[in-house]
């Protein structure tokens, strides 16, 4: 996780409030590098919108759902538009405390009409969102529907389901404390056929409450459309694609943003060149448009063969301010530049980081965001030029060549950080110049044991006069990098893509800030996704088809639902569900595994987790198995540390009573056994130092007794975990326990 420390050089009061949004890794190399936007506040005087009016469109909207919100609880954040949209944005909070528990809300809307773009909503009481859910998702499909058609201009949006703006392999598991969220991402057609990159995606919890929407559309009143009469046969470009088809070797960066870790996997993907094939002309879809010619990537060639110096070794914060001042001015009478702050921070690489917040002031208003400095190394790490927004520039001037802006862009990363450039190559991909942004946008990929990373690049743009407009140096620390050598033969993972490709025919529209005109294209599936690859250890899909649905029921007469839903949530590990005897007794080690996992974030729970120093037992070291469920265990407090922690003996019920209550925090209580009256029938054989955790388990209903028996010293079983499992969930959401465990 980020760490902060204040350093204290507070330069002005005012406050900042404009910040940089990070690009996102690639799903796939061949997608379009995401430019970043970067949000620019509108002077207040400048906007007649007040929060009234807000309220108002959002009561038109959600009829009598927010009525427990005053006016005074609502807050109205500035108007706002974006580097590549130039339509303002009004944000509307709130933020209340309902029956202990806290129920908020952000909602942005647009434009002259106010039209809602986006919205998160937290109700107070999610209970019901819990397992056993309320509604199935069948149900909450037709909540969705019902949603969108309050939309305007929604009548001809159809359910996605080819993976195009979901989670991309995304297996690790989440606490069963948080509410079960059904997604369903809608895109406009035209004659019955899906416009790409155009979508509404809408959550809805399995209470049925709609709790997120976002909308990334745009207005196609002067749109032309190719003819979908005059499209070729599928099978004929199915068999062009294939013909044409080749995979590279490629490590995928993948961070996770819950326990700060960083990984990497060996993936095969297929080339790059291309996203498509026009459907009526038959020519291959580019960045840069359509070409007859088939795409081929471009070789890997370092930026640099040696490691440079860096640009300035330990660079202080009166340095990083002369630094901004001059990095940053403005020749013109009309705008000021103040730097509001320098700050540090630790970065997740553990690097201390400066960040320098600024403000240039023009007019009434002004315009402000943050650039960031490496301390160690005086470079510059995230960056981007805001000046573009408020100055005149002139609008007829004839970009730069593309190869002038390549040059250009590497002049600038040798500039302002070198130390970094001798483990990345240039482009590998094409680039296209992007007309509305006025801009070239390089990704130069990393380079580890001769093969590009993807989702770990630096990214530099370019404007149409040769400047830097932005540097992005996204270099994750990552410590193990699978060897090569363990990688499938390629003919092996080009028969596996092949198999699974598939066409899927879109409306596309290509960059152009005056371009109406959507092409016919047929896009590319692989298994099911739009973006997927091979794991090049397994030969296996990364995404695999609703891998979750993949995963048949457990059959059990008291915790069939329960074993089936800790299995599809990751949290059970079962070989063959279909033969699984629930009944098995289930060991310390393996009951351990699935409380930690069930409440906690999805780890690497083998022995490559996350790194720990401690060790608290003696039996457990870092090569056992478990030595991660372990550690995690006694940091949410269900162990002790000790000299043995016996991982395969057999649980017993009262070991698990001790257990659950450890994780409610509830063992002070627990330890008075003299003041619980166990009215069991076999109370006599409940150890007295358990007696109070069995009391508690039992009036909470965690652990249900037998035909009046506890049967302290019987065996947990996998059914009876399950059980017990689910309803802790449910008891540490209704306690208010509010630990989050990573």
């Amino acid at each position: 996780m980020v760490k902060f420390k204040k350093i204290g050089m507070i330069l002005t009061s005012t406050a900042f409030s404009v910040g940089v949004l990070s690009p996102m890794a690639q799903a796939s190399a061949n997608v379009k590098e995401p430019q970043e936007r970067v949000a620019i506040q509108v002077a207040s005087t400048e906007t007649k919108v007040t929060k009234n009016m807000l309220i108002k469109q959002l009561n038109t909207l959600f009829p009598g759902k927010f009525n427990f919100v005053t006016e005074k609880d609502f807050s109205m954040g500035q108007g706002h538009y974006f580097n590549d949209d130039k339509t303002v944005r009004y944000d509307l909070n709130f933020h209340k405390t309902i029956n202990g528990k806290d129920a908020f809300g952000s909602f942005t809307f647009k434009g002259e009409d106010l039209e809602i773009e986006n919205f998160y909503y937290q109700p107070a009481n999610i209970a019901d969102a819990l397992y056993p859910v309320k509604y199935s998702e069948v149900e909450a499909k037709k909540i969705a529907q019902d949603f969108l058609k309050k939309l305007p201009n929604t009548a001809n949006y159809k359910l996605r389901e080819d993976g195009i703006f979901g989670d991309f392999g995304s297996s690790f598991s989440r606490p069963l404390t948080e509410p079960i969220t059904y997604s369903f991402t809608y895109s406009p057609t035209h004659n019955g056929v899906l416009i790409s990159d155009e979508s509404i995606n809408i959550a809805v919890l399995a209470n049925g409450e709609v709790t997120n929407m976002y909308r990334n559309t745009e207005s196609n009143s002067k749109a032309t459309f190719d003819n979908l009469e005059q499209k070729k046969n599928e099978s004929d470009i199915l068999a062009q694609v294939r013909e044409n088809l080749s995979v590279d070797l490629r490590y995928m960066a993948d961070y996770n943003y819950q326990t700060g870790e960083a990984s990497a996997k060996l993936v095969y993907m297929p080339s790059t060149g291309f996203n498509g094939v026009h459907a009526i002309n038959g020519q291959w879809q580019t960045m840069n448009g359509f070409t007859s010619e088939v795409p081929k990537a471009t070789g890997i060639e370092k930026l640099a063969s040696q490691p440079l110096a860096p640009r300035k070794k330990d660079i202080t914060v009166a340095e990083v301010e002369e630094l901004a001042k001059s990095f940053l001015k403005v020749n013109s009478d009309k705008v000021k530049l103040q730097i509001e702050s320098v700050s540090e921070r630790e970065n997740d690489n553990g690097e201390t980081i400066y960040d320098v917040n600024y403000m240039y002031y023009h007019g009434n208003g002004g315009s402000g965001t943050s650039f960031e400095v490496n301390k160690a190394t005086g470079e510059i790490t995230d960056y981007w030029d805001i000046r573009r927004d408020f100055l005149e520039t002139d609008d007829k001037v004839k970009p730069i060549s593309k190869d002038a802006a390549l040059a250009k862009a590497i002049d600038y990363l040798k500039e302002w950080a070198p130390s970094y450039i001798h483990n990345y190559s240039k482009p590998i991909e094409d680039t296209a110049y992007d007309k509305y942004g006025k801009q070239y946008y390089f990704s130069f990929p990393r380079i580890v044991n001769g093969i590009a990373v993807v989702g770990d690049e630096i990214s530099v743009g370019i404007s149409a006069d040769g400047k830097l407009s932005a540097l992005h140096v996204n270099n994750r620390k990552i410590d193990n990098w699978p060897s090569v050598n363990k990688a499938i033969p390629a003919d092996k993972a080009k028969a596996t893509i092949s198999e699974g490709l598939k066409l899927e025919l879109q409306y596309a529209k290509q960059d152009g800030e005056d371009n109406h005109h959507y092409d016919l294209v047929y896009s590319p599936v692989y298994n099911g996704s739009l973006f997927n690859n091979i794991d090049a250890t397994t030969g296996e899909w990364l995404q695999k088809v609703d891998d979750s649905k993949e995963k048949p029921a457990i059959t059990h007469p008291t915790a069939g639902g329960e074993l089936t839903y800790l299995l599809r949530q990751n949290v059970l590990e079962v070989k063959d569900p279909a033969h699984f005897n629930a009944d098995t007794a289930v060991t310390k080690g393996e009951a351990l595994k699935i409380l930690v996992k069930s409440l906690s974030y999805g780890y690497d729970f083998g022995p490559n987790g996350r790194d720990n120093d401690t060790q608290s037992f003696n039996n457990i070291d870092k090569k056992h198995p478990l030595y991660k469920v372990v550690e995690q265990a006694v940091r949410m407090g269900i162990l002790q540390p000790g000299n043995q922690f016996a991982v395969d003996t057999t649980l017993t019920r009262q070991e698990l009573a001790e257990w659950l209550v450890r994780v409610l925090n509830l063992e002070s209580v627990a330890k008075h056994s003299d003041i619980y009256k166990l009215n069991f029938t076999d109370a006599s054989s409940i150890d007295k130092a358990y007696a109070g955790y069995v009391a508690l388990v039992s009036a909470m209903g965690l652990i249900d007794g037998q035909q009046n028996k506890f049967n302290a010293t019987e065996k947990v079983t996998y059914a009876d975990l399950a059980v017990s499992t689910v309803r802790l969930a449910k008891a540490a959401y209704e306690q208010n326990n509010d630990r989050r465990y990573y």
